[in-house]
């Protein structure tokens, strides 16, 4: 038999894959390297962990509960996409907890390489994927658990089936009707799974880049027809509603709350005016850091004149004038640019919110960065081939400069023993820098990045396995779970706490101890929740959201007062924070004795008390002292 007949073997596929297999492999150690060594430290992080964990332990899979109350503010498949895993694997670490989140950015990565590819080449996918997994926004949150993750997954898998669908010069030439009911079933079902993740926001992310770019192709009316039919939409229904639809028989105010955390996004009610943050344009060259600059002449490169555009993308060859649709670029400037518009006009978005576009935008600055490579190597008297340079330039410049400057800025928290780690990241992403330069003149395009992708991967193993874990210390709970339970008596099954405390603790406390609020110090659902409707439905319209806030806060600590009278003689332990322990020291006096408090930490320090009267001596945890 004919070798040939048996298909390439392994080394030719590694001679004509070997970019890929590299782009590859440096987003595995960027995403994996290291991924248990940080304690969980983020708020979202710490609320996903905790529910997670009470769905293990407590079944509650439709709605979990965390503080003592019902979470219905977050939909359920990431949180059930950890406690499977928790359940499966019978592990409860960071790792079980994180590795959705990492999945999902290897996996998001390929589509936007295959998406890429399909759009402008090989050149375009690899720049876009390395730009993705190498951007600091998309690489810190996908390290984390949380809903914004595989959000960001489903929102590009749907965008990935709708070009498969739309986005040709001829759409649906050259698959056939099977073929063509696969991607608009896989749009749907891209599209239910997004919703389960993060609610309707996957409907306004993927139609605000598949909408425009239609328009703008003259075949809005198709080109939706493609997208949508009886069974996908079917599909997309059963799978966004299911939840949704389960929760609300159950819990009757559930829709009311929901309908207020939209409005309040939007700015539409007005009332929670504490939670809104600055335009979040403002934040967006940070959000694309280190690739500020090529992202932000990507998004001005289509509006450039059509000859222009053609001197930048084909070093100045001339070719035919493009036909309709418009360039595909657009499609990625809508995802990023036009999402953003939108997301700059909320009341209250944060830069995570953006994070299902950043794939968007990476596609966008591949693009880019593959034009103007080539754009760049006109003689230095072409106009276009000039302003690529500088652009190109000014990019590599920033890329070496931040390397050099980063352990300068950084060295307030970095321990002196971890000095040398911080110098080898620096050194080796100023060195990918040249590297990459190096690359650009030998001829290289899209791996012309490369360098700098391979650098950044092993930067984040420096930052998250060497860096990082000197502060969990400082930022985690494990030691103020340890002390807890050496200080509580091993007969003792639960500790209760006020108001609230961080949920990273519910991780790291041991499953033979719980933690339950005290009555009528929690919230029904969420303190927003409860202040939103209290301020709509007050008596007096001059009451303000302070006073509202500060009559809630009394009425709790009236509500601690009472509960520690009835429990002095059945020697509770409670937690409270530090900051509100000193508020209400005067009441405390004679009902409750510390037994514990933190100090020096960078998170909300805990005070614990024992209800009996006695005044054992007061233990302690400081933060450990710089090496």
């Amino acid at each position: 038999m004919p070798t040939d007949s048996l298909g390439p073997g392994p080394r030719a596929v590694i001679r004509r894959a070997w970019p890929e297999l590299l782009v590859g492999l440096v987003a595995a150690v960027s995403f994996l390297g290291c991924l248990g060594s940080v304690d969980v430290w983020g708020k979202r992080e710490q609320r996903a962990s905790a529910e997670a964990l009470d769905t293990v332990q407590h079944g509650r899979w439709l709605v979990a509960q965390i503080q003592g109350h019902p979470r219905l503010e977050k939909p359920p498949l990431p949180r059930w996409m950890i406690a499977a895993l928790m359940q499966a694997t019978g592990r409860r670490d960071e790792w079980i907890v994180r590795i959705p989140g990492a999945l999902c950015a290897l996996a998001t990565m390929a589509l936007i390489y295959a998406l890429g590819r399909r759009m402008g080449g090989r050149d375009v996918g690899l720049a876009a994927a390395m730009i993705l997994g190498s951007s600091g926004l998309f690489l810190s949150e996908l390290r984390q658990a949380g809903n914004d993750g595989p959000l960001a997954l489903f929102t590009t898998m749907a965008l990935y089936a709708a070009w498969r669908l739309v986005g040709s010069n001829e759409p649906g030439v050259g698959e056939s009707e099977r073929a063509r009911r696969g991607w608009r079933w896989m749009f749907a079902a891209a599209l239910g799974l997004g919703f389960l993740s993060k609610g309707p926001i996957v409907l306004m992310l993927t139609f605000t880049a598949i909408g425009p770019y239609l328009i703008q192709a003259r075949r809005l009316r198709p080109g939706l027809r493609q997208l949508i039919d009886a069974p996908g939409l079917l599909i997309f229904l059963v799978m966004a509603v299911s939840w949704p639809a389960a929760v609300a028989w159950r819990e009757p105010n559930a829709m009311a709350l929901w309908l207020m955390e939209m409005t309040e996004k939007l700015g539409i009610m007005g009332t929670l005016v504490h939670r809104r943050h600055p335009v979040l344009a403002r934040n967006w060259p940070e959000m694309m850091f280190p690739w500020s600059i090529v992202a932000m002449a990507a998004v001005i490169l289509p509006f450039l004149r059509r000859d222009e555009e053609q001197a930048l993308g084909d070093g100045g060859r001339a070719i035919r004038p493009r036909p309709s649709p418009p360039s595909p670029c657009w499609f990625a400037w809508w995802w990023a640019a036009g999402n953003m518009a939108i997301f700059s006009a909320w009341a209250v978005a944060k830069p995570n919110y953006y994070l299902p576009c950043i794939p968007g935008m990476a596609l966008l600055a591949g693009w880019g960065w593959v034009r103007l490579s080539r754009g760049a190597r006109r003689p230095k008297s072409g106009r276009g081939g000039l302003s690529a340079r500088l652009i190109l330039q000014a990019q590599w410049v920033l890329i070496f400069v931040a390397a050099i400057a980063a352990p300068i800025a950084a060295r307030s928290w970095i321990p002196r023993s971890c000095w040398p780690w911080a110098i080898v990241a620096a050194a080796l992403l100023a060195a990918s820098a040249a590297a990459s330069v190096w690359a650009w003149r030998r001829g290289a395009d899209g791996l012309s990045l490369a360098p700098i992708a391979a650098a950044w991967g092993l930067g984040a193993i420096v930052v998250y396995g060497m860096l990082a874990p000197a502060d969990n210390p400082r930022r985690g709970h494990r030691e103020l779970a340890r002390s807890i339970r050496r200080l509580v008596p091993a007969d003792e099954a639960k500790v209760h706490f006020f108001n609230e405390v961080d949920e990273g603790l519910w991780f790291y406390l041991d499953e033979g101890l719980e933690l339950e609020p005290v009555p009528d110090t929690q919230p029904r659902y969420s303190a927003a929740y409860d202040l939103a409707a209290a301020y709509r439905s007050r008596g007096d319209a001059s009451e303000t959201l302070d006073d509202l806030d500060s009559r809630r806060e009394q009425m709790e600590k009236d509500a601690l007062v009472r509960w520690l009278d009835r429990r002095r003689k059945s020697v509770p332990y409670l937690l409270i924070r530090s900051r509100l322990f000193d508020r209400y020291a005067a009441d405390l006096a004679g009902r409750a004795t510390p037994v514990l408090r933190e100090s020096g930490l960078g998170r909300n320090e805990m005070v614990l008390l024992r209800v009996d009267g006695r005044r054992p001596p007061l233990a302690g945890i400081d933060a450990p002292p710089r090496r």
